[in-house]
């Protein structure tokens, strides 16, 4: 491993400046990404940028007109046991039930899954169905940007050297919404070889007034199904309706092979599972 500085900015505005400053500088949220990079040399940084010094970057609050606002820091722990995520966004902590195991839910931050820009997190699938937003944080400024642009490639996103992600934000979901997230793995909370997430609302009388797919391990980012919106708002969602959406996904789907799946397989899964999600979103919703 290279030898490195280490640094404890005092705040988002001094560690923003400091990596504008110091070329090959990288963020230390939770650390439980960056440390097996760190480790296989396959990161060598010139400086590691501490971002547990700063307070409030830990913080999950709720505002009636602007809904949920989620610091990058909170551990995957934290997202599951929030009551304010169990109650407004249910979905992102069954997410976060489904990453890895214990130890790894307590190290972890959601902040750093996001950034890693692992094609197969849990929680990307999940966020880009609730339509969340991610506030950046730069010395030029801030700059917010819908989840599903956040990523570029594999391990990848727009980030630059000097920005920092700084909120997780969730917009107000309507009444009579559910979600439904479902992670197709070889063990129980290994990576996934497709994840699939849904939501959708509906009003008194059972038509469609939120719709928002998301897909995980079948692309080189995950992916915001687009026409699902078009598919299934203003309508009382029927079998076809389902149907159409699932073929659309698996239209958009661009897996590779690997260890873990063929492309194959999991462009046929990702048809069969949105099924399955939006058949459970859509029952969850009816029953509310």
């Amino acid at each position: 491993m290279k030898y490195f500085e280490y640094v404890e900015p005092k705040n988002l505005i001094e560690a923003c400046q400091f990596l504008s400053q110091n070329e090959g500088a990288k963020i230390l949220a939770g650390g439980a990404s960056l440390v097996v990079l760190l480790k296989n040399n396959l990161v060598r940084p010139s400086h590691l940028v501490n971002l547990k010094t700063i307070p409030g970057l830990d913080t999950i609050r709720w505002d009636d007109q602007e809904g949920l606002k989620i610091g990058p820091l909170n551990r995957h722990r934290d997202i599951l046991f929030s009551p304010l995520v169990q109650k407004h966004c249910p979905i992102l902590a069954e997410a976060a039930s489904k990453i890895a195991a214990p130890p790894i839910r307590n190290m972890g931050t959601i902040g750093g899954n996001l950034c890693h820009g692992e094609p197969s997190a849990d929680f990307p699938p999940a966020l880009i169905a609730v339509g969340a937003k991610l506030k950046l944080l730069s010395p030029k400024g801030e700059r917010i940007v819908p989840i599903e642009k956040f990523f570029v490639d594999f391990y990848e996103t727009i980030l630059s050297e000097s920005e920092i992600l700084v909120e997780i934000h969730i917009p107000p979901l309507p009444p009579r919404t559910a979600g439904t997230y479902i992670k197709l793995d070889k063990i129980t909370n290994s990576i996934a070889i497709v994840g699939v997430a849904s939501v959708i609302s509906l009003d008194e009388k059972g038509v469609c007034t939120f719709a928002g797919m998301g897909l995980g391990g079948v692309a080189p980012t995950p992916l915001k199904v687009e026409k699902a919106e078009k598919i299934l708002l203003s309508k009382q969602i029927e079998e076809g309706h389902i149907d159409q959406v699932a073929k659309e996904a698996q239209a958009i789907s661009n897996p590779i092979t690997n260890v873990y799946a063929s492309d194959e397989y999991r462009k046929e899964m990702v048809y069969v599972l949105t099924k399955r999600v939006l058949k459970e979103s859509l029952k969850k919703a009816l029953s509310m």
